[in-house]
């Protein structure tokens, strides 16, 4: 191993996406990466508890982010039925499905601009020195 100190450019670099919907008024989010992978558990597992699980989160907290973008969005994510015995079931309503599409797809057009914007004006090269 080289005692010389590496030079920050010569690793490879990209910028990734976090984005967030807020409440113009409250600055609350109400939408994130956390709530899109509820629900895309909650679709691949069709329970919202093992989605939960899944994700290492509390049901309650599950539940109350659920609650809250349905609530902000007008109409039900999910269509569920309480458990017995084997548990309950949940899957995504078509307009879930529709909002987790256009979400999807409004994340992805997000990060090929900041993949252009960071290739145009810094070449995909970190500069030297501290980081804004």
């Amino acid at each position: 191993m080289s005692d010389e100190p590496l030079d920050p450019r010569s690793r490879p670099v990209k910028p990734v996406v976090k984005v967030f919907l807020v409440h113009p008024e409250e600055e609350r989010s109400f939408c994130g990466p956390g709530m899109i992978r509820l629900l895309m558990a909650i679709e691949e597992t069709g329970n919202v508890r093992r989605a939960c699980e899944q994700m290492r989160m509390s049901y309650s907290k599950g539940w109350k982010l659920l609650s809250a973008l349905e609530q902000w969005v007008g109409f039900p994510l999910t269509v569920r039925r309480q458990g017995g015995k084997g548990g309950g079931e949940a899957h995504l309503t078509d307009q879930g499905r529709a909002f987790l599409a256009w979400h999807q797809a409004f994340l992805k057009e997000c990060q090929e601009a900041v993949d252009h914007i960071f290739a145009t004006c810094h070449g995909g090269i970190v500069p030297d020195g501290p980081r804004p």
